[in-house]
C-alpha cells in the first residue's frame, strides 16, 4: 500500500510534498462509456474511456498512480470480463475467493489494491493503477505525476510493484493540461533509464497516470518541449494504450 515515509514495514513511502491551495477531494470513476465523435470508428476509439474525475468538498484525495505490475501478476490474477480479478494472487485484493475480508481496513491508509491495469506494452509489460493515501492538494493532476517522481524507493511490496520514475532525480513536472481528450504532460530534466524495457515503463507510467488522474482518453509527454519517446528513443504509440477498469467484491 501506498503511504508516507516510514508509517509501517513493507509500505510504499514517498518523499513528502509541499502542498498548498484549497483542498479538493478527486473521486476516481474508472467505467466504460460510448460515444465520441460521429466519423470516430471502433477502431480508432481508445479501449479506456475514462471519464474525468469528479471533485467533491472533501479536504483530501487519493491520487492514483500507475507503476509496473509484478511480474507474472497479470497470468496469476487476469481481469475477467466483468472487471473483476480472477485468481487468489491479487495484491493486496480485499477479499477472498468466498468474499470473506481479508484484512481490516485503516482510515489513514491506502490499501495496495490495483483499481486498473493497462495492457501490454514494451517488453511484455503492463503497469497497475493504485492509490495513494489521502492527502491535501487543489492540483492532483501534476501531484500525482510528482509523487512518483519523488518516490525515494523502486520496488514495493511482495510481489513488488516498480516505480523505474523513482530514479529520475532530476525530473520536474512544469505543467499539466488537458484539451478536449489528450492530457499534454511538460516536464523538464532528464528522465533516466537503463535499457529500453525500462524506458517503455517510465514511459507508461506517465502517460497511464495523466490519463486516469485527468480523465483523459489519450496524453502527449513532452520534455523541454521534445516528446519524451524521441528522448527515449521510442517509436510514436499509434493508438492509446488500454486501461481496464478493476473492480472489487
Amino acid at each position: 500500500m501506498l503511504s508516507s515515509r516510514g508509517s509501517y514495514p513493507g509500505a510504499m513511502s514517498f518523499r513528502p510534498l509541499r502542498l498548498t491551495g484549497t483542498a479538493a477531494a478527486l473521486t476516481l470513476i474508472l467505467a466504460g462509456c460510448g460515444g465520441g465523435e460521429e466519423d470516430q470508428t471502433e477502431e480508432d476509439s481508445p479501449a479506456n474511456a475514462i471519464p474525468q474525475p469528479e471533485f467533491e468538498g472533501d479536504d483530501t484525495v487519493r491520487l492514483p498512480v500507475a507503476m509496473v505490475t509484478p511480474d507474472g501478476h497479470s497470468e496469476g490474477a487476469p481481469i475477467g470480463e466483468d472487471g473483476t480479478l480472477e485468481g487468489t494472487d491479487a495484491p493486496g485484493d480485499p477479499v477472498d475467493e468466498d468474499g470473506n475480508e481479508l484484512f481490516e481496513a485503516d482510515p489513514d491508509q491506502a490499501h495496495q489494491i490495483e483499481i486498473a491495469r493497462t495492457g501490454s506494452f514494451g517488453c511484455g509489460d503492463t503497469v497497475s493503477v493504485i492509490q495513494t493515501v489521502p492527502m491535501v492538494t487543489d492540483d492532483p493532476a501534476p501531484t500525482a505525476l510528482e509523487y512518483l517522481i519523488n518516490d525515494p524507493l523502486y520496488y514495493h511490496g511482495d510481489p513488488a510493484f516498480s516505480n523505474p520514475l523513482s530514479v529520475s532525480e532530476t525530473l520536474a513536472v512544469e505543467s499539466v493540461e488537458t484539451d478536449g481528450d489528450t492530457v499534454t504532460v511538460e516536464l523538464s530534466g532528464e528522465a533516466s533509464s537503463r535499457d529500453e524495457c525500462e524506458s517503455w515503463q517510465i514511459l507508461t507510467q506517465l502517460e497511464t497516470t495523466a490519463r486516469v488522474v485527468t480523465g483523459a482518453d489519450d496524453s502527449e509527454v513532452l520534455i523541454d518541449g521534445t516528446p519524451l519517446h524521441e528522448e527515449l528513443g521510442l517509436p510514436p504509440a499509434e493508438t492509446p494504450l488500454e486501461i481496464q477498469e478493476i473492480t472489487h467484491n
